[in-house]
C-alpha cells in the first residue's frame, strides 16, 4: 500500500539521518532534528491520506470492488505471484467491518508476498466470511510469536467485532478467516 512503501522509505531516511547526526556539529545536528520532524509530519500526512482513500473506495463502491482493486495492485507488485479473487454475488458487509476487512486483507497480502514465499494467494468473500489463503511456507502457530502485521490484523478484527481465525503450519501455507458476527 502507498503509505507502507512511502512510510518505509521515509523512515529509512530518518534512520540514516540519525546516524549522520552523530557525526555533525551541534548546530548541524539541530538542523537534522528539524528535518526528521518534517519527515514524521509527511509520514503522518501520507498515512492519513491513504486511510481516507481506502475509506472512500470501500464506502462508495463496496468491499468487493475495493478487494478487486487491492488484488490488482498486488498482482502488479508481486512479480510471478498469482492472486485469485472470488466474490459471491450480493456479498455486502457493514461499513466498519468492511473497512477492517479491507485493511486486514491488505496486510495479509503484504505478509504473504514479503515473507511466505507464496506462489498463489486466494481471497474468497461470501456474505458473512472473508478468507485469505496462501501456499507459502507457513509457520508453527504455537511456537512463533505473531509479527506486527498479524498483531495489527487481530487488533483491527477485534475493534470491528469480526471473528478472526488463523491456521498455519510449517510447509502448509496460511489461512486467515474473518467472520461477521451472526454468520
Amino acid at each position: 500500500m502507498l503509505h507502507d512503501d512511502a512510510g518505509q522509505v521515509l523512515s529509512a531516511i530518518g534512520l540514516h539521518l540519525d546516524v549522520l547526526r552523530g557525526e555533525l556539529t551541534p548546530e548541524q545536528s539541530a538542523q537534522v532534528v528539524d528535518i526528521q520532524k518534517l519527515l514524521e509530519m509527511v509520514i503522518s500526512r501520507i498515512r492519513a491520506a491513504s486511510q481516507a482513500l481506502h475509506v472512500n473506495v470501500v464506502e462508495r463502491a463496496g468491499l468487493g470492488f475495493a478487494l478487486e482493486q487491492l488484488a490488482t495492485k498486488s498482482r502488479e507488485k508481486g512479480a510471478g505471484i498469482s492472486v485469485q479473487l472470488q466474490i459471491a454475488p450480493g456479498a455486502r458487509w457493514p461499513n466498519e467491518a468492511a473497512h477492517a476487512a479491507y485493511r486486514i486483507t491488505g496486510e495479509l497480502l503484504e505478509n504473504a508476498m514479503r515473507h511466505s514465499g507464496a506462489q498463489r494467494i486466494e481471497i474468497r468473500m461470501q456474505s458473512g466470511t472473508l478468507e485469505v489463503r496462501d501456499d507459502g511456507r507457513g509457520f508453527d502457530v504455537e511456537k512463533k510469536t505473531a509479527g506486527l502485521g498479524l498483531f495489527l490484523c487481530r487488533h483491527l478484527a477485534k475493534r470491528a467485532r469480526l471473528g478472526f481465525s488463523l491456521h498455519s503450519g510449517a510447509g502448509q501455507g496460511t489461512i486467515v478467516k474473518l467472520t461477521l458476527h451472526g454468520h
